[in-house]
């Protein structure tokens, strides 16, 4: 099981081609609200038609399970006694399983599956719940002593992601009272401190977009 860190370069990159950058310097809405995991009513699988990547819920925490394509030679199964292939099956990849595998080019394909953590213990990552009925909550995702927020949203079966964004010099963050800055060679890095209240306003003025929403248990 790997540790799902953030990763700029991916799924939180729509902010980081400017001239500025922001980062929040703790985790959203506050401390006071952070939790372990999301309401067990959420526990589940969600999956999308539009997103090779599930989300698992559950005690422990918040999961991400994804596929990564891998292949072997013909050659190196035929001469390796831990390998082994039969009915469209390949043994020894994965201890005590099979995993289904396609023949191409006297490479035999195979799917393996990653479960990263997004929250739970061995991440930095911090979940904050934002209201009472627990059907919204931030995850905080951390890189060098500051966060990002991805919020998530239960409703209905379904869970809908959406990430940080915003306007470069929009001004949607000159209300926050505590912002320091930091000079870098390639670009502005802006430390945000909201009180609970000013975060709130940040909500309101819209700064998650690019929805993908999961249908639970498909």
């Amino acid at each position: 099981m790997k540790i799902f860190g953030l990763v700029a370069s991916l799924i939180l990159s729509f902010s980081t081609f400017s001239q500025k950058s922001y980062y929040f310097s703790d985790p959203l809405p506050s401390v006071d609200r952070k939790v372990e995991t999301v309401d067990k009513k959420w526990f589940g699988k969600y999956t999308s038609n539009k997103d090779s990547r599930s989300y698992e819920i559950n005690e422990k925490g918040v999961f991400i399970i994804s596929t990564s394509i891998s292949s072997m030679g013909r050659a190196s199964i035929r001469e390796s006694s831990k390998y082994d292939v039969h009915n469209g099956y390949i043994f020894g990849i994965v201890e005590g399983d099979s995993l289904p595998c396609v023949l191409d080019n006297d490479r035999y394909f195979f799917g393996i599956r990653n479960k990263d953590i997004l929250i739970g213990i061995g991440s930095q990552n911090i979940l904050g719940r934002v209201n009472n009925n627990g059907s919204q909550y931030v995850v905080n995702m951390y890189e060098n002593g500051n966060y990002v927020p991805i919020y998530l949203q239960f409703e209905r079966g379904n869970l809908t992601i959406k990430y940080f964004e915003y306007e470069t010099d929009s001004g949607i963050f000159d209300f926050i009272a505590e912002q320091k800055s930091i000079e870098t060679e390639f670009q502005e890095l802006i430390i945000l401190t909201p009180s609970e209240d000013e975060y709130m306003r940040l909500y309101e003025k819209g700064i998650y977009d690019f929805p993908l929403t999961l249908t639970k248990g498909l």
